[in-house]
Parts: structure tokens; sequence; C-alpha cells
């Protein structure tokens, strides 16, 4: 005789993700010291030999919904459009990949894409960021060609409420050493008479401090 019980959801457990066909090592970066190691290709956590730190290992994907406790990788952190995200700390040694909602001090090694559907509150650390026109920032402090990994203690930052304190402390310093031009950031955008805006770049000495977060 068939059945149509259905478990309850706290019974349902998520499918482990496919085994890796290699049984190369792989090298990963420690977000909380910014030190490369290499562990096995199979591990789903590992301490840091540097500086004995617990490690998360492997890509993160919220679906749905996440509440309350950090989010810490070695990879990357993809949200999705329709996720809601309240959680103290999301941190990477990855890509950050945003188009839900959510509410987090975030600290991105790589790059962090923010898409037209996203929603976000808190403080974003990241050392590329990639913004969509149509998302929603609120209340929420930015900043870019920020190597964060490594100069934040994990442990305090977890505890601070989101986009307040440790990680999140922000003060207006001027830069320790002139940074290499960009021209994708370093510039004045001025209007022609004849023609699309163009973009001038702006001497080091001229540039204004930039934001940081400080511990």
């Amino acid at each position: 005789m068939a059945t149509f019980f259905k478990p309850p959801r706290f019974l349902i457990r998520q499918r482990a993700p496919a085994r890796p066909l290699s049984n190369t090592p792989i090298q990963i970066t420690c977000y909380r010291c910014a030190k490369p190691s290499t562990h096995s290709p199979f591990a789903e956590s590992a301490s840091c030999p540097h500086c004995a730190g617990r490690l998360q290992i492997g890509d993160v994907h919220i679906e749905k919904g996440h509440w309350g406790t950090s989010i810490q990788t070695t990879g990357s952190v993809f949200i999705n459009q329709h996720a809601q995200v309240n959680a103290n700390l999301i941190i990477c040694s990855g890509n950050l990949h945003i188009a839900g909602k959510i509410h987090a001090m975030c600290i991105c090694a790589q790059k962090t894409t923010i898409t037209n559907t996203a929603h976000i509150q808190g403080g974003i650390r990241t050392t590329q960021l990639d913004l969509e026109p149509g998302a929603i920032i609120q209340n929420c402090l930015i900043q870019t060609q920020s190597h964060a990994i490594g100069t934040i203690d994990i442990e305090t930052a977890m505890r601070n409420a989101p986009g307040k304190g440790h990680a999140a402390q922000i003060e207006l310093k001027p830069l320790a050493a002139p940074i290499p031009f960009n021209p994708n950031i370093a510039a004045r955008i001025y209007p022609t008479k004849n023609g699309p805006k163009q973009a001038t770049p702006i001497p080091n000495n001229q540039r204004q401090p930039q934001l940081r977060v400080v511990s």
C-alpha cells in the first residue's frame, strides 16, 4: 500500500556535494591570516597551518534564507535572488555574489557582484566591486580595493551586530602610499561639447582619502 507521509523538514537532509573526481590537493587561502595552504580535495573543513584557525572549505549557496550565524568559507558565497540573509558576518576567500536581500558585514577577498535584484544593509569590504543598476543599498558602507582578509578578528566580528562594531568601524585616513593609476576608479568625469564624457586621471596628490575599516 502506497503511503503519502511527508517527513518534517528537520528530518530532510540536503544531499552532500558531489565528490571531486581528482585526488590532486587543492590550495586555499585562509580568511583569518590570508596565507595559502594545501589540503585534500575531499576536505570540508580544516585547520590553517599558519594561524591554527578553523576553516570551512567549499562554496556556499543560499537558496532561501539564512539567519543568525556567520558565514565563513575559503570558497565563494552565492546568495540567490529570493534568499534573505541576516548574519553578523559573511567572509569568504573567493567571490561574493549577491542577488537577494542581506543584512550583514561582508568581507570578500576577491570580487563582489551585486545584481539589480539585491537589497543590502550593513557593510562591504572587497577587492573588486561589480554593481548593477537597480540594486538597493540602504545604510551600507562599501569599501573597494580593500584587502580585509587577514586584518579582522573573526571571533570578535561574529559577535557584533550586522554592519556595526569591530568589523565595520569607519574612519577617514589619507592613503599611506600612492595607489597606481586605474582608469576605472581614479578618474574625474568631464562632459564634452561634442561626444561622450571623457575620463581624466586624478594625480595621487589630489585624490581624496579613502574610507577604511579599522579594528
